[in-house]
């Protein structure tokens, strides 16, 4: 589970730190900085798939034309704060491993060589259960120089029985994160420095953003593929793998009948010539409707079902605009799924919306982990706060539902008014 994420000098965010519960929903004003928040998530994210820094922020390409990754919005020109020469992220998060679930913080500054806007990495430290694995920049004590290699990133990897001695230093690659590099490190004698790099890289790999697009949903697709698209490709495949489970299909269909008007039965999957299937849903009457004819609600519907409950569901979801295309009676039963499942610590999901109906519908537990994100008149800086955090909420809470205060502005005005030291 991901428990903060820290943006230092990234888009609009000068410093600023989201704090992470199982159910995270973001609000805020257009342009505020809620989808730079997701740019922080999909930077990390790409430092999990093994890419270079000019990949991530630009585009990944693979043979045959095939576009692999869309880059950060705004590219290298528009990824610092202020045309700042640099941006750091720092992540707190959850490992798994042979030691147990342990704590991590993982921290990475990229910076741009003058005048060619060539993004290197100029730190990068990983810290798991409280001892360093590795670090550019353990300190006095024992400082590692580039002097002699400008286009390397040199590490030094501590010794886990003793964390004040270092262990093997490295020198990698500073056009590549290093904490790649450490984990694909076969010479590296300091083994769990090894493993802990590589648990680091899995719990970063385990994030997906869904940015749903109706048309991708409706296209066939090929049985076994169980991994659901970032646009909701193999939607029906996923869909059907959910169905071979008596007790998924059960919980499916339950969820089907509440959150669309559809009276649904059954689904069926009748593959075509070339054996795709392609989502039929059946309804008591009889009635088919296949994904062709189904409505852009019904299938943004299905698919986050299908990402919740299918077989290879990620640890780490963002949906962005999560209320899109869903009517206002439903979107309590939708919340309910992502509620429920969240809390048994199966997913965990952060989401952007505008809706003030979904904010008056969080329970308990998500409201201490809303959020808000904001940014004063005449200012470019975003600033990140919980919106229980923000002075007098709570006590205005217990007076007024959060939906209709997001619906006032209540929450913008109350941080424009906060001193600026607790802003």
């Amino acid at each position: 589970m991901l428990r903060e994420l820290r943006l230092i000098g990234f888009k609009n965010f000068r410093d600023a730190t989201l704090k992470l519960g199982p159910f995270t929903a973001i609000v805020g004003a257009n342009a505020t900085g809620k989808s730079n928040i997701r740019d922080a998530f999909r930077f990390l994210h790409g430092i999990s798939r093994g890419y270079g820094l000019a990949e991530i922020i630009g585009e990944k390409w693979i043979e045959g034309g095939v576009l692999q990754w869309r880059g950060i919005r705004g590219g290298t020109r528009e990824v610092c704060f202020q045309n700042a020469p640099s941006f750091r992220l720092e992540a707190g998060f959850d490992v798994a491993g042979q030691a147990g679930r342990r704590r991590a913080h993982y921290a990475i500054e990229v910076g741009f060589e003058g005048g060619t806007h060539h993004p290197v990495v100029r730190r990068e430290s990983l810290r798991v259960g409280g001892s360093h694995v590795f670090d550019s920049h353990p300190g006095s004590g024992d400082p590692v120089t580039q002097q002699d290699r400008p286009d390397h990133l040199l590490v030094r990897m501590h010794k886990t029985e003793n964390q004040k001695k270092f262990g093997q230093r490295l020198d990698l690659l500073n056009f590549r994160p290093g904490l790649v590099q450490v984990a694909e490190h076969q010479k590296l004698d300091l083994r769990q420095n090894r493993e802990d790099a590589r648990a680091a890289v899995s719990a970063l790999a385990a994030m997906r953003f869904l940015d749903l697009d109706p048309s991708a949903m409706r296209v066939p697709s090929i049985p076994g593929q169980t991994i659901l698209g970032d646009r909701g490709e193999n939607l029906s495949s996923v869909l059907q793998a959910i169905c071979e489970d008596v007790g998924r299909k059960a919980t499916l269909i339950e969820w089907v009948r509440e959150l669309t008007p559809m009276d649904a039965a059954d689904f069926e999957f009748l593959p075509d010539a070339a054996g795709r299937v392609l989502l039929t849903l059946i309804e008591r009457s009889g009635q088919r409707i296949s994904a062709l004819s189904a409505s852009d609600g019904t299938l943004r519907f299905l698919a986050m079902i299908a990402a919740l409950l299918g077989p290879q569901a990620a640890a780490f979801y963002f949906f962005e605009e999560i209320d899109n295309g869903i009517h206002p009676a439903r979107l309590h039963l939708l919340l309910q799924l992502i509620e429920n499942r969240a809390a048994t610590g199966a997913v965990q999901v952060v989401a952007t919306t505008h809706s003030p109906d979904l904010m008056a519908l969080l329970n308990a537990t998500s409201l201490e982990d809303a959020a808000l994100v904001s940014r004063a008149e005449g200012e470019q800086e975003a600033r990140i706060r919980r919106i229980v955090e923000i002075p007098g909420a709570r006590e205005v809470l217990r007076k007024q539902s959060l939906g209709r205060l997001h619906a006032a502005g209540w929450l913008e005005d109350a941080v424009s008014f906060a001193p600026s030291e607790a802003a």
